[in-house]
């Protein structure tokens, strides 16, 4: 990711504001800002630059803060053109996607059930020995990620597949928390019609 892309999508995480702040401490216009930049080339941003300042919003935020800047992390996954379209063409078979992910061969999850009583689908993760997601490739890697980000992106994940509300996200297990695997239990508004096994 180039560092235009960085500040493009960290702003819509609340964390540019020190970008702007920067700017008027310099006394630069963006138009001069605009200019340089067409003049200097383009940077690749470090992960580990974004993983330092993730680590230091779940260490020093408050939980407000960390809920909106995390939640907005995990939703932004669905954003990506190529998964959101995926996510479409599996709403057209359900069953299919519940039962392929239910064969073993999904990359994360070994298993995923309804349970039409509680209005509940629960996904057990495979067991792992670490966390997928490179922003937790950190000495101190950021509890947030789990509470607020893995969550608010199975939300918006689940919301889109079954064109239903998900009414809340509880995570079970999780390797951050000292799990062998990653499951959660996302609990939905109304029923699904699957297929009976």
């Amino acid at each position: 990711m180039d560092r235009k892309d960085f500040l493009k999508n960290t702003c819509g995480l609340g964390i540019c504001s020190c970008v702007g702040l920067g700017l008027l401490a310099s006394g630069k216009s963006l138009a001069q800002n605009n200019q340089q930049e067409k003049e200097t080339p383009l940077v690749p941003v470090d992960s580990r630059q974004i993983q330092n300042v993730l680590s230091y919003i779940d260490s020093s935020m408050n939980e407000s803060v960390k809920r909106k800047i995390f939640e907005k992390l995990g939703v932004e996954h669905i954003t990506n053109k190529d998964f959101k379209n995926w996510i479409l063409e599996n709403r057209k078979n359900l069953q299919g996607f519940f039962d392929r992910i239910n064969t073993g061969n999904d990359t994360y999850w070994e298993k995923i059930e309804y349970n039409p009583i509680t209005s509940a689908i629960i996904i057990i993760g495979k067991s792992v020995d670490k966390c997928a997601c490179p922003y937790a490739q950190h000495e101190n890697p950021p509890i947030a990620l789990c509470d607020y980000c893995c969550t608010g992106f199975q939300k918006a994940m689940f919301e889109m597949l079954l064109d239903k509300p998900v009414t809340k996200v509880k995570v079970d297990e999780s390797y951050l928390y000292g799990g062998k695997r990653c499951s959660s239990t996302m609990f939905i508004k109304g029923e699904l019609q699957l297929e009976r096994g």
